[in-house]
């Protein structure tokens, strides 16, 4: 039996089917529906999303969120849960970031006493989806994390975050790439639309054809042309030869009495589907060989 599709509830349903909604206002309530209070949280006491999806941080936006932050003050709360006797970010990871470089040591945070590790996870895909644009390989990492961890199949979470069950396969197929291709793609060396054309059976050594990709500043038409010509430069397998069946004791001696009579190498092929058939060939090395074999045959007569 398949894997049972469940329903997904409010969080990243309702949502990301309706662009309109606000985060902030989701997150604001607990699981019942109710308002969560606003605490002044020591920044020490706070630890990093571990179902964050976003794993590279620009520093210098990060700057300039900070000197926002130092000059106009938090104008939105980050979202945390407690978490053995800590507090682990839900939402504003950025914020609480910035806020340490703008040297805050407390944040205005909602705090949640209970919050499920799914309704987390669920929630940081989402803020990043809404506010920041992640790369391929944490987009893809953040969908592969859903489906392995909280019973999602590829129909729950194309339907979910509005996008098309293909365009989910294609993302997680990004993970097949090696390690060092995945880099370059977190890096931004190499583009999304690049990299997918790095997953064609025809390419035998993705990392050294990306690391052409970027050596070169190769775009998708360059390295489709690329991957055509890998394709027919590659040598075409040789249809299988049979083993030769073992000629019949009677041919045999009759192979040597014709090539004691024309004084040359007879051949014989044989026919691979009816053994009573095929080929005799007889070889010469000359045309004076040539003529000596004609004269043999005239000779019968």
């Amino acid at each position: 039996m398949g894997k049972k599709s469940f329903a997904l509830g409010m969080g990243l349903s309702a949502i990301m089917n309706n662009h309109t909604n606000n985060l902030d206002e989701t997150i604001q309530k607990d699981e019942n529906g109710q308002t969560v209070k606003i605490e002044k949280i020591n920044l020490d006491l706070i630890d990093p999303n571990p179902y964050q999806p976003r794993t590279e941080f620009n520093e210098d936006e990060l700057v300039e969120l900070a000197e926002t932050i130092e000059q106009q003050g938090l104008i939105q709360p980050i979202t945390v849960r407690k978490f053995n006797g800590r507090y682990q970010i839900v939402s504003g990871e950025r914020r609480t970031r910035a806020a340490k470089l703008a040297g805050w040591t407390t944040i205005d945070a909602y705090v949640h006493e209970l919050l499920s590790d799914k309704k987390m996870a669920e929630w940081s895909l989402i803020e990043n989806i809404q506010r920041v644009d992640l790369n391929a390989i944490e987009v893809a990492k953040s969908y592969e994390k859903l489906l392995e961890n909280y019973g999602y199949t590829h129909d729950d979470l194309a339907k979910s975050v509005g996008k098309s069950r293909s365009a989910i396969t294609n993302s997680l197929r990004l993970l097949k790439l090696p390690e060092q291709v995945q880099a370059w793609i977190c890096e931004g060396k190499l583009s999304q639309s690049a990299a997918r054309t790095l997953l064609s059976p025809e390419i035998s050594d993705p990392e050294a054809v990306a690391r052409d990709i970027i050596e070169k500043g190769m775009n998708v038409r360059d390295i489709e042309k690329l991957t055509k010509e890998n394709k027919n430069s590659e040598p075409k397998p040789q249809p299988q030869q049979k083993e030769a069946q073992p000629l019949d004791p009677n041919i045999s001696a009759f192979l040597q009495k014709m090539e004691e009579f024309f004084g040359t190498k007879i051949k014989l092929q044989q026919s691979a589907d009816n053994a009573s058939k095929g080929r005799l060939i007889i070889d010469y090395y000359s045309f004076e060989d040539l003529t000596r074999i004609q004269e043999k045959m005239e000779g019968l007569n």
